[in-house]
C-alpha cells in the first residue's frame, strides 16, 4: 500500500502541464457516484416468513425518480471519452500511427480487465451450481456481470472513433445533429409506432450523440478557445428545462435509472432523455471548469485523483461482484440476520454506513488481486490484419454485450458456454491479456497511471 501510494505520489507530480486534469476529476467523481449509488440503492429483506425480497431503496425516497438525476452518471463517462479519443487520435490523423493500431491498443486497455472478471464468474458458477438454488445463481451471477453493458457501448465507440471523428471535422454539429435526430426517430417508432425492438439501436445513438459533443469540447480547447462557463450554464439550464418539459408531459418516464416494476426505463435501452441528461452534464462541467481546474492544481486533491484513476476500470468492473459476495455471505452464511432490517426504515438507513464500510473493504480486496489486469496492459505487436481487429472487436464487445442483457447462465443455471468462447477468443486475437514485468515499479505502471498521466489528453 505504502509503495502505491508512493509511486502514485510520483506519477501525479510528474504529470504534464499540457493534461487536461479536468477529465479524471470528473472520471472520478462519476465513479463514486456509480458506486455509492448501486450501493446504497440495493435493498435486501429477509422477511419473518423467511423469504428474501431484493428492493430498489431509490423507490423508497421522497421524489425517488427525481432524485436519480443527480444519481444518474453514465453520460459523464461517454461525454469525457469523446474528448479524450479526440485528442488521443490526433497522432493517427498527423499519419504517425495506423488506426487498426489505435484502436487496437484501446481495446486492450480497455477488455484487459473484463476477463478476469468473465472468467472468474465463469467458475464460480460452476461452484456454486450445486450448492445453491438456480435462481439464486443467476442472480448473483447477473448483478456481478451486468454493468459489462457499458463496455459493449463503449467498444463499439472505440472501433469507430477515427471514422466519426473525421466525420465530426467534416460536418462538425451535422453529425450531432444526425446521431440526435437518429435517436429521436428510434424512440418514435418505438413509443408511437408500437415497435419495442427498436429501442435497442439506441444503445448506439443515443451515446454516441454524448460522445460525439465530446469531440467538441476537444476541438474547443485544441483551438484554443475554450468553451466559456456562461455557455455551459445556458446549456446546463435549457438542457434541464427540456428535459423537465418531455418528463412532465409522459414523453419519458422521470426515472434515468431502471427502477423495479417499471414497465419503460430511459436507460434499457436507453432514450433521448438521456442525450439531454448528457447536455446537462457537460454544460455543468463547462461552467466549473475554472473553479475545478483550480481544486485539481492541489497537489492532495490531483494525488487522490491520479490513485483512483489507476484502477479506476478494477472499481468499476468489480465493485458489484463484492456487493454479490458479501449479499450471498450475509444471507446464507448468517442465516440472513444482517437483513432483517426492512429497507427504507430508520433501522435499515442507520446500518447503511456500515455496509458501506463492509463492501469498500471488500471491492479493496478485489481490486488487489485484480487491478495489475489494468496495469500491465500488453505493450507487444498489433495484429497484422484489420480483418482480426474488426472480429477481436466483434467478440469483445457481443460477448459483453449479450452477458450484461441475457447473463452468464441460463434459468437452470447452466452456463451459456459462448459468451466465456467469445469472450477468451477475442481477447487472444487482439492480445488483451496482461504482460508480464518484473519488479514493483513495473507492476504499478499502467495505462491508468504513467501511460495515461504522461499523453496530453
Amino acid at each position: 500500500m505504502r509503495s502505491f501510494v508512493a509511486h502514485t505520489r510520483k506519477l501525479a507530480a510528474e504529470t504534464p502541464a499540457t493534461r487536461n486534469r479536468i477529465i479524471d476529476f470528473w472520471r472520478v467523481v462519476a465513479i463514486i457516484v456509480v458506486i455509492l449509488g448501486h450501493w446504497l440503492a440495493a435493498g435486501i429483506w429477509v422477511q419473518r416468513t423467511g423469504d428474501v425480497e431484493l428492493m430498489n431503496a431509490v423507490q423508497l425516497l421522497p421524489f425517488s425518480a427525481w432524485v436519480t438525476w443527480l444519481v444518474q452518471v453514465m453520460p459523464i463517462f461517454f461525454f469525457v471519452g469523446g474528448y479524450a479519443n479526440a485528442r488521443a487520435l490526433r497522432r493517427v490523423e498527423a499519419g504517425e500511427q495506423r488506426p487498426s493500431d489505435w484502436i487496437t491498443a484501446r481495446i486492450r486497455r480497455l477488455y484487459t480487465p473484463v476477463v478476469p472478471l468473465i472468467a472468474v464468474w465463469t467458475l464460480l458458477v460452476i461452484v456454486m451450481r450445486p450448492l445453491f438454488p438456480p435462481d439464486i445463481v443467476q442472480e448473483a451471477s447477473r448483478a456481478g456481470t451486468v454493468l459489462l453493458w457499458f463496455m459493449a457501448v463503449y467498444l463499439v465507440l472505440v472501433g469507430t472513433a477515427p471514422l466519426t471523428h473525421r466525420w465530426w471535422q467534416r460536418y462538425r454539429w451535422g453529425s450531432v445533429a444526425a446521431l440526435a435526430g437518429a435517436a429521436l426517430i428510434v424512440d418514435v417508432t418505438r413509443f408511437a409506432g408500437d415497435q419495442p425492438g427498436f429501442g435497442w439501436a439506441n444503445f448506439l445513438f443515443v451515446w454516441a450523440t454524448i460522445h460525439q459533443l465530446g469531440y467538441w469540447w476537444a476541438a474547443r480547447d485544441s483551438s484554443g478557445k475554450p468553451v466559456p462557463h456562461r455557455v455551459g450554464w445556458v446549456v446546463m439550464t435549457v438542457a434541464i428545462a427540456a428535459l423537465v418539459v418531455v418528463t412532465s408531459v409522459g414523453w419519458y418516464p422521470v426515472a434515468m435509472v431502471g427502477v423495479t416494476g417499471d414497465e419503460l426505463t430511459n436507460m434499457d435501452p436507453p432514450t433521448f432523455a438521456m442525450v439531454l441528461l448528457g447536455a446537462a452534464q457537460a454544460g455543468l462541467i463547462w461552467g466549473t471548469q475554472g473553479r475545478v481546474a483550480a481544486l485539481v492544481s492541489r497537489a492532495r486533491v490531483w494525488h487522490a485523483v491520479v490513485a483512483l484513476s489507476s484502477v479506476i476500470m478494477t472499481l468499476y468492473l468489480w465493485h458489484l461482484s463484492a456487493m454479490a459476495i458479501v449479499g450471498a455471505t450475509g444471507l446464507f452464511a448468517f442465516d440472513g440476520a444482517v437483513f432483517r432490517f426492512e429497507p427504507g426504515t430508520t433501522a435499515w438507513w442507520l446500518t447503511r454506513p456500515l455496509w458501506v464500510i463492509v463492501l469498500t473493504t471488500a471491492t479493496a480486496l478485489l481490486v488487489a488481486l485484480f487491478a495489475r489486469f489494468e496495469w500491465r496492459i500488453n505493450p507487444t505487436a498489433r495484429p497484422a490484419r484489420k480483418g482480426i481487429v474488426v472480429v477481436a472487436l466483434l467478440l469483445c464487445a457481443g460477448a459483453a454485450g449479450v452477458t450484461a442483457e441475457l447473463g452468464l447462465v441460463e434459468s437452470d443455471a447452466s452456463i451459456n458456454w459462448l459468451i466465456p468462447i467469445a469472450a477468451f477468443s477475442g481477447a487472444l486475437l487482439i492480445g488483451a491479456y496482461p504482460k508480464r514485468r518484473p519488479g514493483h515499479e513495473g507492476s504499478v505502471r499502467g495505462p491508468g497511471t504513467a501511460s495515461r498521466l504522461r499523453s496530453t489528453v
